[in-house]
């Protein structure tokens, strides 16, 4: 209003500025700002239910995955059974508690999943998983090179890959890269089996497995060994994962110790500290296929050291309290 009780004019509406339109920012309402009182809060639409004693997994898979106290649950659409990629669930999924730590109850549940499911082995792609490794290898053979294939049935448990840190949780297990299914990796088979080659007092040791070999002065140059020791993936059918248990009874100071703490940092271990069980997949049935490939000689060679290994030293970890050990015949062809 003016001073004589008159309305004051309006200035002119200023044209808009030239350029691109302004972008408005995730989750702004109509005009830009902040979304209007009456827009839904929550996750968004599919995600994974919540409710009473629900928690969502953290980061993007949040959306579709979450957990109450006795099991997994993912949105409308998202399925969890059989041939549900492990790889991405364990590898990925992490729940953290109000402290902002690995929540371990999350842990525990994602672990009897993969159990529950066999890591997610559908039967159909692993068949033609299998009919594809077995086109490989006849090509070699083909072309003159020698294969050797070994059917490998644990005699009680596996647990290859323990310790490994390449993921939240420390499931006991390796994985397959694509597939997610349980492997025995073809590093820990060569390594296997150059042990008990050396040990078995085993000629041309350097020659098969390359050298130089861990311990040994090398004779000669740096070179490839002639041997191909490849993955051992589950044959024709899924193998069997159970959960296993250990209860370590000074859980701060092997923690305080795995998390590269060192001197004062370190916890002591005490005799008032609670045993605190922690979960672990191992596989305690099927069987694996072990393939080698490479000069027909030295292929039939480190088969026999590979055959008597797998019963004399066994595979991965905890061989000392009887994993690890299994029955490994060679295939016929």
């Amino acid at each position: 209003m003016s001073d004589d009780g008159r309305p004051r004019p309006r200035p002119p509406r200023m044209p808009p500025r030239p350029g691109p339109p302004r972008r408005r920012q995730p989750g702004a309402g109509p005009g830009g700002g902040q979304p209007p009182p009456n827009a839904p809060h929550g996750p968004p639409p599919g995600a994974a239910p919540q409710g009473p004693g629900r928690q969502q997994a953290v980061g993007p898979l949040g959306r579709v995955i979450g957990r109450d106290d006795v099991r997994l649950h993912s949105a409308p659409g998202v399925g969890l059974g059989a041939g549900a990629n492990a790889l991405i669930l364990l590898h990925r999924v992490v729940f953290v508690d109000d402290e902002g730590s690995i929540d371990k109850r999350g842990g525990d549940l994602l672990l009897k999943w993969a159990a529950v499911e066999g890591l997610g082995q559908e039967p159909g792609l692993l068949q033609r998983v299998s009919a594809r490794r077995t086109a490989m290898l006849d090509a070699l053979r083909a072309r003159g090179a020698g294969v050797a294939r070994l059917r490998v049935r644990p005699e009680w448990r596996m647990a290859v890959g323990l310790g490994n840190r390449a993921n939240p949780h420390e499931i006991g297990l390796s994985l397959h890269g694509t597939y997610g299914w349980p492997v025995i990796p073809g590093s820990t088979l060569k390594g296997m089996t150059a042990a008990w080659a050396r040990r078995s007092g085993g000629a041309d040791i350097e020659r098969i497995f390359g050298s130089p070999r861990p311990g040994v002065d090398a004779r000669e140059a740096a070179r490839q060994g002639t041997v191909r020791f490849l993955d051992a993936l589950p044959a024709d059918e899924p193998v069997t994962v159970t959960v296993d248990v250990v209860t370590p009874h000074a859980q701060p100071y092997y923690g305080s110790a795995n998390n590269g703490a060192s001197g004062s940092g370190v916890v002591a271990p005490a005799e008032h500290h609670n045993p605190i069980p922690s979960m672990f997949l191992t596989v305690s049935g099927g069987l694996f296929a072990v393939d080698l490939t490479g000069p027909a000689d030295d292929v039939r060679q480190a088969a026999r050291w590979c055959r008597e290994a797998f019963d004399e030293l066994g595979v991965g970890a905890k061989t000392a309290a009887g994993y690890g050990y299994a029955n490994a015949m060679t295939a016929e062809g």
